[in-house]
């Protein structure tokens, strides 16, 4: 019996290795098919999988064999089973399913237009599903196995390193940003950038009129760089005013990410991490294009990484934390950068502060009251110092509130789902809810599943919070009629997240936009190209590396988000709830993101998770290897 048992897993484990195989394999669009094929369900069924399938049977034959190589070892190294894994395996197996069909025609039409296609989504799903999660089983039992790379050699540079831990990766990327700063003198500014050069310098754009300064971008990060600029146009040159911006991030940089390695080999992280961890630093697209070039996120995304380090210093040292005046002070600093320089800087720190506080109330001791005083203070002050300054720049530069239309963009974009798939449905009522907040009429029009701009920039600016409050009762009552169209606009926008086989990545970020020129002249900022054609060499190189295997997956934005899913589910499997106190910021980034205006062609959105998750995943290996050692005496 037990023979038979072993027999019909191995042959269930095979059957779901070719699912997995056929799944990785197969494209969705509706083949054409033989007269023979239209005529028999059968043969369509069978014609459509055969035409649907990429590569040969040989290639697809080696897959199989490969993954059922690996189920086989994850059966002898796994420790007990798993029950959430494959479940957040199953439905993110349904998100990619889902991205197949929006690939095709942005519906799910070509999911469900005959047998074939029926038989194809089946194979799919069921194989995905399957694949995932062996994937993760593996990458599991590689965490927990403790395997890692080692050192042949214990030279002088090794000693030098274990004594320098921080010095030395700071070096390191420092002197890998030299090539980089010359090549794009004076730096990167993106559209959004120009937009806030414009507001502060009160830019008159011809086809515009004046750059209104508002909120719309976080007014600390107009005024911190535009400052900069200001004060190297009075000297000369604006040029030098926005190099030295630069340079300021460059050393941000450079001391953010080493402070990381650093905290990463302090906590015994694998090598392997910590190598390829270095490694994305010097030489990832989404790493190395950040420092040279002004954007909102990328100091948004270090003040984020600062942070999660030091929640991690906060639970290694325990009480001790609280003694060090070097720690409190770049907690501190990693709070109020991270609300001054992203508008939305504040929907992870007040939920992490209101947290901590809870989880310090709940852990104290009777007799030690005083101890709360302090970590409440470190963490609320700077909370108030950073809406204070806040305050105090929307006063001083006559700052005017931004647009509640940015808090809306996913309703915004799953009401323009409805109305185009449903619009037949809208009474009059909803249509002037909606009308007196958007542009109903030119709604279905403007959609474009991938981003909720088109729509969102035709917010009405004089719309009441009455009209708003209407507009949200009727989105709500939408929503609960016809959820899947939510669902659907929600995915279709989002997919990118976790679907990692849509390869399109948009990074070059020059100095001039060709939609801010006037702006660019008028503050007196222009294009200097030193060495052209090595900067061309640079970019292209950094546009291959997106592409190629293993580079490639440290430029793939999904991939990050599945390995952040994947270490949750470890981590409830094995009730370490200290992993998710440093991990929590990095999950209410990803739900800002879904929120946000889209993210595919904008990686920058998930800077913070791409930039936090080794020190994450090096916080689990320590808590899991704690507590096996524990365990085991």
């Amino acid at each position: 019996m037990k023979a038979g048992i072993k027999s019909l897993s191995k042959g269930a484990a095979a059957a779901f290795a070719v699912l997995a195989s056929m799944s990785l394999c197969m494209s969705f669009p509706q083949p054409e098919l033989s007269n023979a094929a239209l005529g028999s369900s059968i043969l369509n069924m069978m014609e459509n999988l055969r035409r649907s399938l990429d590569g040969t049977a040989v290639q697809a034959s080696i897959l199989a064999v490969a993954l059922f190589l690996l189920h086989r070892w994850n059966e002898r190294k796994r420790r007990g089973n798993y029950v959430l894994l494959p479940l957040v395996c199953f439905f993110i197996a349904i998100i990619w399913l889902m991205a197949e069909g929006f690939v095709q025609d942005n519906s799910l039409q070509s999911l469900t237009s005959g047998t074939g296609q029926m038989l194809k989504c089946c194979i799919y799903l069921l194989g995905s599903a399957w694949l995932l999660t062996q994937l993760a089983v593996a990458l599991d039992i590689l965490v927990d196995s403790g395997a890692d790379l080692s050192w042949k050699s214990e030279g002088r540079l090794t000693a030098f390193y274990r004594r320098h831990s921080f010095l030395c990766p700071f070096v390191i990327i420092l002197l890998s940003c030299v090539l980089p700063l010359i090549l794009v003198y004076p730096g990167g500014m993106n559209a959004d950038s120009w937009n806030q050069a414009g507001m502060f310098f009160k830019v008159v754009r011809p086809d515009w009129g004046l750059y209104e300064f508002t909120s719309h971008h976080p007014p600390a990060h107009t005024v911190y760089f535009a400052s900069i600029i200001a004060l190297g146009k009075k000297l000369g040159s604006a040029n030098l005013g926005l190099f030295a911006v630069i340079l300021l991030q460059t050393g941000m940089y450079s001391a953010v990410f080493a402070y990381s390695l650093y905290t990463m080999r302090r906590l015994g992280a694998p090598r392997y991490l910590r190598l390829i961890s270095l490694l994305a630093i010097l030489f990832s697209p989404y790493f190395v294009t950040s420092y040279p070039a002004v954007i909102k996120d990328n100091v948004y995304s270090w003040a984020i990484l600062l942070f999660v380090t030091e929640l991690v210093y906060m639970l290694y040292l325990g009480r001790d934390y609280w003694k060090s005046k070097g720690h409190i002070a770049l907690l501190v600093l990693g709070i109020m950068s991270s609300m001054l320089f992203r508008n939305n800087g504040k929907y992870v720190i007040y939920p992490m502060v209101l947290l901590l506080l809870i989880i310090f109330f709940l852990r104290r001791r009777r007799g030690e009251k005083k101890s709360l005083i302090k970590p409440a203070l470190c963490l609320l002050l700077p909370v108030l110092a950073a809406n204070l300054i806040l305050g105090g720049l929307m006063s001083y530069y006559d700052i005017k509130k931004g647009s509640i239309r940015e808090a809306l963009s996913l309703p915004i974009q799953q009401t323009a789902r409805y109305v185009l798939e449903r619009g037949d449905e809208v009474t009059e009522e909803e249509k002037a809810a909606i009308s007196a907040v958007l542009d109903y009429d030119n709604m279905a029009a403007d959609y474009y599943p991938m981003e909720s701009d088109p729509v969102k920039d035709k917010f009405n600016p004089e719309a009441t919070t009455e009209d708003v409050l209407n507009y949200l009762k009727t989105w709500l009552k939408q929503g609960l009629k016809h959820p899947f169209v939510y669902i659907k606009a929600t995915v279709n926008q989002n997919y990118p997240l976790v679907f990692p086989f849509e390869e399109g990545n948009q990074l070059a970020v020059g100095t001039l936009n060709k939609y801010h020129l006037h702006a660019a002249e008028t503050i007196g900022i222009t294009d200097v190209e030193l060495l052209p054609r090595v900067n061309n060499i640079r970019n292209e190189f950094n546009f291959d590396l997106m592409y190629l295997p293993f580079s490639g997956l440290v430029c793939n934005v999904s991939v990050y988000v599945l390995v952040l899913l994947f270490f949750c589910c470890y981590a409830l499997r094995r009730r370490l709830w200290d992993f998710f106190i440093p991990a929590l910021p990095l999950l209410l980034s990803l739900a800002i993101i879904v929120a946000a205006p889209g993210i595919r062609g904008t990686p920058r959105y998930a800077y913070p998770i791409l930039y936090s998750l080794p020190v994450v995943m090096s916080w689990y290996c320590f808590i899991a290897n704690k507590r096996k050692k524990d365990s085991e005496q």
